[in-house]
């Protein structure tokens, strides 16, 4: 980026604060049609990428300081900029969280219901489940450009038992849902479909588990009485146990 680049970026936020005096901070992102339009980039792209890549390269130089409204929010992960109009303080309507979306993604897995139960089936079967097992064989509908296939995971496979377990909740009343919402349904259940032939075909014994045999609260999300949960998935299981 020219030092010219540089005056230019600077002139477009000063003019943006000036036209916009109610704003006192922003994402960079904000700021790119102005830019275009001033032809320091010609396009935009994934949400103010070109902007970003500026701000990333003068902070490996230590030369933020080139462009003064330049705020860094630093997290483990990434950074977030934003610009800020002089003489303000940056201050965010909600807190980012220091946790990544990686470790947020983790934990929603680690506290949902399935692998809950998949947990209490391990110790029951004394064997560690393969969880979202993928078989090469088995996947979904060609992707909208016409290459490639997502495999479908299994919920929990146990390859010495043969064993597979899906977990599932009784679909609501389809009247009510959407076109989008019913399309989605509709594959699910062709997904579930090809994954019992493909079981079949491997000659693998498939059980699939309601979470409405569990006590479950008004939201359908289970109570986790363990002693009870374990007595219901020791029934269930009771030719492997």
């Amino acid at each position: 980026m020219s030092e010219e680049n540089i005056v230019k970026i600077n002139e477009v936020i000063t003019h943006y604060f000036n036209t916009n005096p109610s704003v006192d901070w922003i994402p960079v992102k904000e700021i790119m049609p102005a830019l275009i339009e001033a032809e320091v980039f010609n396009k935009d792209n994934k949400k103010g990428l070109p902007i970003r890549k500026v701000l990333r390269k003068l902070d490996l130089k230590s030369e933020l300081a080139k462009i003064p409204s330049v705020h860094a929010e630093r997290r483990s992960d990434t950074i977030y900029w934003y610009l800020i109009r002089a003489g303000k303080k940056y201050e965010p309507k909600e807190l980012i969280s220091p946790v990544t979306k990686k470790e947020q993604n983790l934990h929603a897995i680690q506290n949902s219901d399935e692998y809950y139960l998949v947990n209490l089936c391990d110790e029951l079967l004394q064997q560690k489940a393969s969880r979202k097992h993928t078989f090469d064989t088995l996947v979904g509908n060609l992707h909208k450009r016409g290459k490639g296939r997502t495999k479908l995971p299994l919920d929990a496979y146990y390859e010495d038992l043969k064993l597979v377990l899906e977990f599932f909740r009784k679909n609501e009343d389809t009247d009510e849902l959407d076109e989008k919402e019913k399309a989605r349904k509709a594959q699910i259940k062709y997904y579930n479909q090809l994954k019992r032939k493909a079981i079949l075909t491997k000659k693998l014994r498939l059980i699939e588990i309601n979470y409405a045999l569990f006590e479950c609260n008004d939201a359908n999300k289970l109570f986790r009485n363990t002693e009870k949960d374990r007595l219901v998935l020791k029934d269930i299981l009771k030719d492997f146990v």
